[in-house]
């Protein structure tokens, strides 16, 4: 026995069938018609009710009949194949016909739900024509003391091109900690990131924060690198992303002793970086991602007359979580 949910799906589907059915054998009653099925079951349950499969099928279903084709159930014999499935950038539609079969991509959550059936009816009927195959001629009948028809020559089949997946931008804020090697303390440590991702590599830029304070020194350290990260899925929202990246750490440093001639300065080092984020994408735009990374910069010393006031290690260790917004 099916559950509740399901039950209802399967009774609104089948009566959409029986509908797309009685439409269609109008259009078989007029004019031989290609036969073309639409298949929406590799959706989950979520995903159908999400993007409203029942009134997708019938626009679906209303633009290829108005096109000239015949639309029957997924479960019955067709000429032409049409399937929807998920992707991780929205939806992918499939067109699979006698000769050839063609693919496009729709990205979901930047318009309405009606925008959203309208651009996948429309691309769907494209699909649709690319595969069709045209139907023979019917020779006319010869014409006593006429020259011969030439008959011109057939153009071949619309090729739809498949479009590359769209770059696309997201922004990061968080907060972690920040330890900056032997003898030093853990510090807080702000960021901040942008990804420009294309399909499942992305191109990072981040800038970072932190502060250290001892008792004779004070030093915030400003911290700026470029990331190559892959993005690799474990489930549908669930990512782990490791990556490298370059870049550089300015500290400015203030000594607390008053009688110091030279009480502020400021040091430069190259850095280099190696991370692994954890991203769980929990809505259409937003996500929450937990980050740890390990990198080296040359080390630095703060001595007062042979006293050491403050120090950096060669190695340092990066902790943190931030919520990143894209579309």
């Amino acid at each position: 026995m099916l559950a509740g949910g399901h039950a209802r799906r399967y009774s609104r589907r089948h009566r959409m069938t029986a509908l797309l059915c009685a439409l269609s054998l109008v259009v078989l009653t007029q004019t031989p018609a290609t036969s073309v099925s639409f298949d929406l079951r590799s959706l989950s349950e979520q995903d159908y009710r999400r993007w409203d499969g029942v009134e997708l099928e019938r626009k679906v279903a209303l633009r290829l009949i108005q096109e000239g084709f015949a639309v029957v159930s997924p479960q019955s014999p067709a000429q032409l194949r049409l399937r929807v499935v998920r992707t991780p950038e929205g939806l992918g539609l499939e067109a699979t016909g006698p000769r050839q079969r063609v693919e496009q991509g729709v990205r979901v959550g930047r318009g309405s739900l009606a925008e959203l059936h309208l651009e996948v009816a429309q691309k769907l009927t494209e699909m649709t024509r690319a595969v069709a195959v045209p139907p023979e001629p019917v020779p006319a009948p010869p014409v006593p003391e006429a020259p011969p028809v030439v008959e011109s020559a057939k153009e071949p089949p619309m090729e739809v091109a498949v479009a590359p997946p769209p770059s696309t931008l997201e922004l990061g804020l968080g907060m972690g900690t920040l330890w900056r090697g032997a003898g030093s303390k853990v510090a807080p440590h702000l960021l901040l990131s942008v990804r420009r991702g294309l399909g499942s590599f992305g191109l990072d830029a981040e800038v970072g924060l932190g502060v250290a304070r001892e008792a004779a020194l004070t030093a915030y350290e400003v911290q700026g690198g470029a990331f190559l990260g892959y993005r690799l899925p474990v489930t549908e929202r669930l990512h782990l992303e490791p990556g490298v990246g370059a870049g550089l750490v300015l500290q400015v440093f203030r000594l607390e002793d008053a009688w110091v001639s030279d009480a502020t300065g400021t040091q430069v080092s190259p850095a280099g970086w190696a991370r692994m984020k954890l991203r769980w994408r929990f809505s259409e735009r937003f996500a929450a991602e937990a980050r740890a990374g390990l990198g080296l910069v040359r080390p630095v010393s703060h001595v007062r007359e042979g006293e050491t006031l403050g120090a950096r290690g060669r190695v340092r260790v990066e902790t943190g979580a931030q919520l990143s917004w894209g579309p």
